[in-house]
């Protein structure tokens, strides 16, 4: 009985993204600058960065081990509900999306380097995804767009709150997720935004109801969206 090419290879995908997560993250870790706070910061912001936990103590095989299981999962998910000729994308989304929200939980900061990382793969898998799709056009339109779409209302409620609502960090997030959201159409990145909208009001409802005080992350909630949209629009296809 012969393999199943495309079986083969959403498995080789799933066990690549974990390992690039699981032993990458790490090894990534051990060498990323810690942020230095502007000269012109006030002593509330100076305060931050000095009590900011350090990224490499995370560097540990478990810490390693966890985000790559959590990577290779959704990396999964991704495969058994999307079109084969976007995992490239999404296979980046679940490197670096994952590897971000993994440090944002713990530290509350998104490293900037590893953002831009990801800006640059992610344009480069969606370029080599829509060189393949004889509707590139359309589909060109909504990727960047959804990516547009994303960034921007993100810097609009930024800018509305003051930083009060949500951490520029998370802005900067929002093009990574608007993107790959848009390869499941508008309504994707609709439910994109939305659940991990909601998941990130859930956690926050759940620290005041404990009483937990001060920042909490929100990006690990916000890449929540994107493989929790998928699910939903599989089940209602």
């Amino acid at each position: 009985m012969a393999a199943n090419p495309g079986l083969i290879i959403a498995s080789a995908l799933v066990v690549a993204v974990g390992l690039a997560v699981g032993i990458g993250g790490p090894a990534l870790l051990r060498r990323l600058p810690e942020p230095v706070p502007p000269d012109d910061a006030d002593d509330e912001i100076r305060a931050d960065y000095l009590t900011k936990i350090s990224y490499r103590p995370l560097a540990t095989r478990r810490f390693g081990v966890i985000t790559g299981l959590i990577a290779a999962a959704l990396t999964a998910v991704a495969v058994l509900t999307q079109p084969a000729d976007y995992w490239a994308m999404w296979a980046v989304f679940g490197t670096v999306g994952v590897l971000l929200a993994a440090i944002d939980a713990v530290t509350t900061w998104l490293p900037g380097r590893v953002m831009r990382l990801g800006w640059i793969a992610g344009a480069a898998a969606a370029l080599g995804c829509l060189a393949a799709d004889p509707d590139r056009i359309t589909m060109a339109i909504r990727i960047g767009g959804s990516g547009v779409i994303a960034g921007g209302g993100y810097l609009l409620l930024w800018l509305i709150t003051r930083g009060r609502a949500i951490a520029f960090g998370d802005v900067r997030l929002m093009p990574l997720i608007g993107a790959v959201a848009g390869t499941m159409d508008w309504a994707g990145l609709y439910w994109s935004v939305l659940l991990g909208s909601v998941v990130g009001a859930a956690v926050g409802v759940v620290r005041l109801i404990i009483k937990r005080r001060g920042p909490f992350p929100y990006g690990p909630a916000l890449v929540c969206g994107p493989y929790a949209a998928a699910l939903l629009i599989s089940v209602l296809q």
